[in-house]
């Protein structure tokens, strides 16, 4: 078990600390379903004053007894006023704000899309339900493991979309793209996220057919935009048995100047002490982040947001290749920083631009080999969004990529060989990737129920110095207010990965990959429940392939289809969903002989998650997981080298067998509370006590296999969360 494994930071629901005065107001603001407005500003002009309300849609002023007029505000929303009488026999107010009468924002027209689409939001992956959901560790990315689309082949925290690696998953921060956003990464991908979900407001992902807005990716995306509260004032401490976190927001200006961060660390020295580890580790892993942002609201509509993101980690675990077992040392660090504008042009044109900068560097170690990784990237855009109607909207913009990679170190020459003495190649390189492109896109409403988007991008890369052009578009018929039909169907390129344009070991002229999307989906939505069918189909052209004369061609190709299923609802004090996802995905790419099956993803993946609020204090959850085992290359026999004295592997086909199927029950239950004054400290608001059982069935899933020396005897790898563990933990917010 690594590190960030059991990283549980919850936190509660937000509060105001606000002046002292004679009457405590306090109320709930909602929609007109009746579902909570979270962050919605609840203001008082004539006294300065201002709350932000919670999760739950809660808010809290100190208010002196009078007569008072009450502002409350959310994008989204029509502005609601009222006139308030405060005195001691107030009771507490119920707001229902009314929606904006935006047409184009009823309809999604975007297909394979969960998160907040103006104000559709379909099967929404909310901030709370990334903190509170059993097994979910309050990471969002292992929480995406439940929603479709993502089909990860194994436990960690990187992003698999329908058959593609997590390089084909576009991840951004605030706008701007991030790489490396995981503490513990390795080549399939870390093991959890690097950003405290506190700073998390939503999180948009699509598993295919995504907006001409978005380049550079084959798959999917992740839209991460951190929370922007303007007025809210709180302090939230967390901790448990592997670390803890502090965490605040802060109103410096009311309505004109904000803070928000967060900071946390880890040490899992105490886990293994307690309940050992499924691993074996030199040293117990450790890990550090910390997440600022400074926000300015400079006129009515004109904001400005800097987000800081800081990361640190370092693991020394005994790793094992085929025969070779051997400590894998590695230490990384990370730096993002990105600057948001956002403002409307003429009264009508809303435009949001973005600078972004990021640095990361890695050494590890592992037998005889080593290497140094470091990446200089930044990123600027502007997007523009042009209403020419009540129901036609104009979209545009432009964005510049530069990637600058240097890769220094030892690696292994043949993939067989680990020992002592073993064959090394040397790279000392540092190639560049600049990608400059441009993009329009047009939403209307063709004829009564029938909305379309139809889009285009052209991106110039220059290691082939040549442009792409990737044409998109998709319709969605809104049969009545429950129902929505919708196709989509677009082309998508990629740049290649930069360790394969070494100009010794590589090919530096390797151009764009290719993807081809189609889909069709089904949506059922109400005020209770949602659901979603979608089939898909995506083919690959100009993969990667090994090549003799230049190390690299583009002479790859694959396929994947199959069929996502989504089921979310509510019944009294009962939530949850399911999700399921059957696949087919096979590739040929680096030394596939053919095209065979893809090792990035499974077959089958269901996922159950379910919450009961057993009382106003008191809730219970659990998830249950499951997927079919990935596909691997078996080894079949094997031979004896005299030359260096050790044992070779004879492979099978590639990816001819499967790992054995996967199953994961994880439970939680949670206690709000809250603490009078003492200690110097005022009174705090809903605090969080919980405990959660990881694998409660103590279920031994394997990770991947390895061997003796001989490679007579084979050997199942144990998962990161291998053994039934209690972890239990708490936070308290002022």
């Amino acid at each position: 078990m690594k590190t960030g494994a059991f990283a549980l930071f919850v936190v509660a629901a937000l509060a105001v600390a606000g002046p002292a005065h004679a009457v405590l107001v306090t109320g709930t603001v909602v929609d007109h379903a009746g579902k909570p407005v979270e962050f919605a500003t609840v203001s008082v002009p004539a006294l300065k004053l201002g709350a932000a309300t919670d999760t739950e849609g809660r808010f809290t002023l100190d208010l002196p007894e009078g007569r008072f007029a009450i502002e409350v505000a959310q994008l989204g929303y029509e502005r609601a006023k009222l006139e308030l009488s405060v005195s001691a026999a107030i009771r507490p107010l119920r707001v229902v704000l009314a929606d904006q009468p935006v047409e184009l924002a009823e309809v999604s027209v975007t297909a394979s899309s969960f998160g907040k689409v103006g104000k559709s939001e379909g099967a929404t992956l909310r901030r709370m339900q990334v903190m509170t959901t059993p097994g979910g560790a309050a990471d969002v990315f292992q929480s995406l493991r439940a929603l479709p689309g993502s089909n990860a082949p194994n436990e960690g925290a990187a992003v698999y979309v329908r058959g593609g690696p997590p390089s084909e998953t576009l991840i951004r921060l605030d706008g701007g793209t991030i790489g490396h956003p995981y503490h513990y990464e390795r080549a399939s991908g870390g093991l959890f996220s690097a950003l405290d979900s506190y700073m998390l407001k939503s999180a948009f992902f699509s598993s295919g057919g995504f907006s001409a807005k978005y380049g550079g990716v084959l798959s999917g995306v992740l839209d991460i935009e951190t929370q922007d509260p303007m007025n809210l004032k709180t302090v939230s401490f967390g901790a448990n048995l592997v670390g803890g976190g502090l965490s605040s927001s802060w109103s410096l200006i009311p309505d004109k100047l904000a803070f928000v961060g967060s900071m946390r660390a880890s040490d899992s020295g105490l886990l293994f002490r307690l309940y050992g580890s499924s691993t074996e580790f030199e040293t117990a892993p450790s890990s550090q982040d910390g997440a600022g942002r400074i926000l300015y609201r400079y006129s009515p509509t004109g904001r400005l947001a800097l987000t800081s993101l800081t990361t640190s980690d370092r693991s020394d675990v005994i790793a094992h290749v085929l025969n070779f077992r051997g400590a894998y040392i590695e230490q990384a660090a990370n730096q993002f920083t990105a600057l948001q504008l956002q403002d409307v042009i003429a009264r009508k044109i809303a435009i949001k631009g973005q600078l972004s900068g990021q640095y990361y560097h890695s050494d590890w170690t592992y037998g005889p080999f080593g290497a140094s990784q470091t990446e200089r990237n930044a990123q600027g855009s502007v997007d523009l969004v042009w209403p020419l109607g009540p129901r036609h909207e104009l979209s545009f913009g432009a964005s510049a990529i530069h990637h600058d990679v240097e890769i220094t170190g030892a690696f292994a020459a043949d993939s067989t060989d680990y020992q002592r003495g073993a064959p090394v190649r040397y790279y000392d390189t540092r190639p560049t990737i600049d990608t400059p492109g441009f993009y329009v896109e047009d939403k209307m409403r063709v004829w009564g129920p029938l909305y379309a988007t139809a889009g285009a991008r052209a991106d110039w890369q220059s290691t082939n110095r040549a442009w792409t052009a990737d044409p998109r578009a998709a319709l969605a018929w809104r049969v009545d207010e429950h129902q929505t039909l919708r196709v989509a169907g677009g082309r998508y390129h990629q740049p290649p990965e930069a360790r394969f344009l070494d100009p010794t070991y590589g090919n530096p002229r390797l151009s764009a990959l290719t993807a081809d999307h189609a889909i069709a989906g089904y949506e059922w939505k109400s005020d209770y429940g949602n659901v979603r069918l979608e089939v898909y189909r995506k083919r690959y052209r100009d993969l990667v392939t090994n090549e003799a004369a230049t190390f690299y061609a583009n002479g790859g190709r694959g396929e994947s289809r199959g069929v996502d299923v989504f089921t979310q609802g509510t019944y009294r004090w009962l939530t949850g969903w399911v999700s399921y996802g059957y696949m087919e995905a096979k590739r040929k790419e680096l030394d596939d002989p053919r095209v065979v099956p893809s090792v990035y993803g499974v077959k089958h993946s269901l996922t159950l998650v379910s919450t009961y609020q057993v009382r106003s204090a008191w809730q219970l959850g659990g998830r249950y997981g499951y997927s079919s085992g990935r596909p691997y290359t078996p080894v079949i026999g094997r031979t004896y080298d005299a030359g260096r004295a050790l044992w070779r592997p004879v492979f099978g086909e590639h990816q001819s067998a499967r790992m054995p199927d996967t199953h994961r029950l994880d439970a939680r239950v949670t206690r709000l509370f809250s603490l009078p004054k003492g200690i110097g400290l005022p009174a705090s608001s809903i605090c969080v006590g919980y405990a959660e059982i990881m694998n409660v069935l103590a279920t031994h899933n394997a990770l991947e296999y390895y061997y003796n020396a001989d490679y007579s005897q084979r050997y199942a790898r144990a998962s990161y969360f291998a053994r039934r563990l209690i972890v239990a933990g708490f936070a308290l917010t002022w």
